[in-house]
């Protein structure tokens, strides 16, 4: 259940006051400009025009005050990440990837991307200054509490859940074609920039593909057991030789190796299935479902261990809100009594084919907010309208004494 990237969306604020009402009359696609920092016409919603220019006109301001202030700085490193995790999902959103691949190919396409994220991280940093000191007293909480009670959204209904995922394993054949087809790519590197181009066309690691592959400064000791063996047997510059994990399938050069971190080049090849071996995990999987009843999972799945149709992995007791589950999964179990388990069902996790068995635990339906049991969310709730009032207040000072032109 991953949480949502916000990398996507700029910071926008609700704007009630007439200080931030203007009136723009297009020229040559610009909108306004705030200091430096111009706003488009393709930045301007078609939908509520006058709230979203608002939230520009703030956003730009908060850029451009934010690029004069010494003491915000973009850390390269976690610029690249930023932008790596945007362009992973970015090219989810293309079902053809060649299509995607010609965008990527432009010449500017990942100088704009970048800018684009480094803004953001710009706004981001700004925003953070300016609202770091911010707290709220448990009398605040109550006084909102009581004034907005009917307002405030539902909790979301949450799941205590157990769940085993499975993973196919896959045939001989297939797996000595995946690494055929990395050993055929090895002998066709001969450089670091023909290691960045068959990263770029090939890998389906999407957080560095973008990037030929590269990947620095990655712990050592966070790395699977499989991938670190691997590490720790190159010199710099050496490339290995194929090799999987659970991941997929694995190309790695050694850039730098440092005492407890290395850099990387890496492509990678995600597992894919054949009907047949889709059919027999699922096989599998029904066989389990008939056996666990009111066993515990672990117990279970301790016999099954040395099995060789799957890898799995166990997920035991765990809450869960229900906005945070999966279509699939949500669907499931919103069918399921307390106590009892699901029948099998297929979800795409990390790019791989996977079946899904869950027991549903316990439950708590969604609710009104209370001021007892929910007062962390109310006091969170409360913290961020009382940053957003800060913003909008410095705004309003600011704008004052900025340059804003309206073409």
């Amino acid at each position: 259940m991953k949480e949502s990237l916000k990398i996507f969306f700029l910071f926008f604020f609700i704007i009630y006051s007439n200080h931030f009402s203007f009136s723009f009359e297009k020229l040559g696609g610009i909108h306004a400009i705030v200091g430096n920092e111009i706003i488009l016409d393709s930045e301007i919603k078609t939908k509520n025009q006058k709230n979203c220019l608002d939230d520009l006109l703030i956003e730009k301001l908060m850029l451009y005050h934010a690029k004069k202030d010494a003491s915000i700085q973009i850390i390269d490193q976690e610029l690249e990440l930023k932008t790596q995790a945007l362009f992973s999902e970015m090219s989810k959103k293309y079902a053809n990837q060649e299509e995607f691949l010609i965008q990527f190919r432009k010449k500017d396409f990942i100088q704009k991307l970048t800018e684009t994220v480094k803004n953001h991280q710009y706004i981001e940093k700004f925003y953070q200054k300016k609202t770091e000191h911010v707290d709220v007293s448990p009398q605040e909480v109550k006084f909102f509490f009581t004034k907005n009670k009917n307002q405030i959204p539902l909790v979301p209904k949450r799941m205590y859940i157990s769940y085993i995922v499975f993973y196919p394993k896959l045939s001989q054949i297939n797996r000595k074609k995946i690494i055929d087809f990395l050993k055929k790519t090895k002998k066709e590197i001969h450089s670091d920039i023909d290691f960045s181009i068959q990263a770029i066309l090939f890998s389906e690691d999407n957080y560095s593909a973008w990037n030929g592959g590269l990947i620095q400064g990655i712990k050592i000791n966070r790395l699977s057991k499989e991938f670190k063996h691997v590490v720790l047997s190159l010199s710099e510059d050496d490339i290995s030789e194929p090799f999987e994990t659970d991941s997929g399938f694995h190309l790695i050069k050694l850039k730098k190796k440092r005492k407890d971190e290395v850099d990387i080049r890496h492509i990678l090849i995600k597992p894919k299935y054949t009907k047949h071996e889709l059919r027999k995990t699922k096989s599998f999987v029904d066989s389990i479902k008939k056996r666990i009843y009111n066993l515990n999972f672990e117990n279970l799945m301790n016999e099954k261990k040395d099995n060789q149709i799957v890898n799995y992995s166990i997920w035991n007791k765990i809450w869960v809100e229900e906005n945070q589950l999966s279509k699939n999964m949500k669907k499931t179990l919103n069918f399921l009594k307390k106590g009892k388990i699901s029948n099998p069902y297929q979800e795409i996790v990390n790019g791989k084919e996977a079946f899904f068995i869950v027991k549903l635990l316990d439950s708590i339906p969604s609710h009104p907010i209370s001021f007892e049991t929910d007062y962390t969310r109310l006091k969170n709730i409360v913290k961020d309208i009382k940053k957003k009032d800060i913003i909008r207040n410095w705004a309003k000072k600011t704008l004052k004494k900025t340059y804003i032109k309206c073409p």
